[in-house]
């Protein structure tokens, strides 16, 4: 796997890859009507508008020269959040997400990383569970179409 730092010119894949990912994540959990208003145009937009931000920072994930995943991090002072990490399906289950955080805790060895998981997306509680990550008993509820329950993990 590569990991590269997102530029402004790649903001098409990011938005192709954030879309299609994001759908395949969470086709099931979020209403369909809510899934399917999003478009990779609007993906590659909220991307151009985050890394306006300096503490904002999109990575691309490359397996043999093709975009595999993104993953969007926030940082202030010594913390940082992951706020996206998504994978195409061809390339889940393939280790990149669990290299991309072995990457990020090698990057920012001092850093306190959190991020938030929804409670009912069992899948990708595991996964942070199996890569060092633990509840830290903080919750929020967000809206996508409903109300979900978002539970902070920390590493």
């Amino acid at each position: 796997m590569n990991v590269r730092i997102a530029n402004p010119e790649d903001s098409n894949i990011i938005g192709n890859v954030h879309s299609m990912a994001w759908k395949s994540a969470y086709r099931g959990i979020f209403p369909d009507e809510y899934i399917d208003d999003d478009t990779a145009s609007k993906r590659a937009e909220e991307f151009l508008d985050s890394i306006k931000d300096n503490r904002c920072t999109y990575f691309l994930l490359e397996e043999a020269g093709q975009a595999a995943g993104i993953v969007k991090i926030r940082e202030e002072d010594n913390t940082l959040e992951i706020e996206s990490i998504y994978i195409l399906d061809e390339y889940r289950g393939k280790g990149l997400g669990r290299q991309f955080i072995d990457f990020i805790k090698t990057c920012r060895p001092q850093a306190d990383i959190f991020l938030w998981v929804l409670e009912v997306n069992t899948n990708a509680r595991r996964f942070y569970e199996n890569n060092g990550f633990v509840m830290s008993g903080e919750s929020r509820t967000i809206k996508r179409g409903a109300d979900f329950v978002q539970l902070r993990y920390v590493s």
